[in-house]
């Protein structure tokens, strides 16, 4: 039986703490019939941190841990949760993060069920889910940022035909996409 599962993984030195991976990995096994999904990156969301709703400097430096994140705190729930679901997902990378390893343990020594990512077959919509909101997301930055830069470059371009109520030409189109493409660069 598909109960409770937790989704242990690497999150500090990926861009965006790796929300996205969870984000996937979540919908990937809300999808496989597992009735509660508990993600750190929910978790974290509950507590007030979401590293996809916050503007980062591009030269970020994704390996340290975030003023004001109580992590002691997030310790002690996700270990908490852990103890509590039937099994564990380990997430690709685990083995390179200190707190995926120690949830295995934690998981194994109370006898859950310990999966891999490497292991499971993603349905295809996922996998597009995937390389969408990925490490490509996480190259643009979040939506809202991606998209802020986007509508910026636009507007100073076709300002002037906003003003003359005039209509884009095939030109400007092509100009909006290296636009977009310079956006993201």
């Amino acid at each position: 039986m598909k109960d409770s599962i937790y989704i242990a993984g690497p999150m500090r030195s990926i861009p965006y703490y790796n929300f996205h991976a969870f984000d996937i990995a979540r919908d990937f096994l809300l999808a496989d019939g597992w009735k509660k999904v508990f993600s750190p990156a929910d978790m974290d969301r509950a507590a007030g941190f979401d590293a996809l709703k916050k503007e980062w400097p591009k030269d970020y430096n994704w390996s340290v841990i975030p003023e004001a994140f109580e992590f002691e705190k997030c310790i002690g729930r996700c270990i908490k949760v852990v103890r509590m679901c039937d099994a564990i997902y380990m997430l690709k990378g685990w083995e390179n993060s200190k707190g995926a390893k120690a949830e295995r343990a934690v998981a194994e020594w109370c006898g859950k069920k310990v999966l891999f990512e490497e292991e499971e077959e993603k349905p295809l919509l996922l996998e597009a889910n995937e390389l969408i909101n990925g490490p490509r997301q996480a190259e643009y930055g979040a939506p809202n940022q991606d998209f802020k830069r986007t509508a910026d470059m636009w507007t100073g371009l076709f300002q002037y035909k906003l003003r003359a109520g005039e209509r884009f030409r095939t030109e400007d189109v092509a100009w909006a996409m290296m636009l977009l493409k310079a956006s993201r660069g």
